[in-house]
């Protein structure tokens, strides 16, 4: 039965408007390859695009929708650019969450080309960023513990941890 055929009364999710493996789902990111097979999506409309930030760093978020019955289903899509704690950079893949409807946002179009554009630069400068960085035992450790966890809950765990553990490679200036 295809998103379209639902029954009226019963809500579409994100995860089945937009086709998420399980594994997607799990870890709330798609891989770069992944991304740009959604946002080419006929079905796919882009609503926003903005170089923004979160908790964790400065990203490029995208404000993605499609059909969900009598409504769009939205997401919004954040990656390409500088996780804090992890220390590193993020351009092989996309963090996503559910975006809260709003009457503006549903009226707002980017061009898909224009979206594409955007996002084709700006993980080009990503890319070529993460060539040159090293990653610190700090934001190893932390993206070991997030992936475990959760960001929020690795973030709690670091404070715990001992500062040997964390600073030997700071000491050599590995960065």
């Amino acid at each position: 039965m295809s998103i379209d055929q639902h029954e009226p009364s019963r809500r579409v999710t994100p995860e089945e408007a937009f086709g998420l493996t399980e594994r997607e789902q799990l870890f709330d990111r798609v891989s770069h390859e992944r991304f740009l097979q959604i946002l080419s999506d006929p079905k796919t409309q882009v609503h926003a695009l903005e170089e923004s930030h979160n908790n964790y760093g400065e990203y490029l978020f995208v404000t993605l929708s499609r059909p969900g019955g009598k409504q769009r289903v939205f997401l919004t899509f954040y990656g390409l650019g500088y996780h804090e704690y992890r220390e590193r950079w993020v351009h092989e893949e996309w963090y996503w969450y559910e975006s809260v409807r709003g009457a503006d946002l549903e009226h707002q179009r980017v061009p898909r080309d224009a979206a594409r554009q955007q996002i084709d630069e700006r993980h080009r400068e990503c890319q070529a960023s993460a060539e040159r960085d090293t990653q610190t035992n700090r934001g190893r450790i932390f993206e070991l513990l997030a992936d475990l966890t959760d960001e929020d809950g690795a973030y709690s765990e670091m404070e715990d941890l001992p500062h040997w553990l964390l600073d030997a490679d700071e000491e050599d200036d590995v960065r």
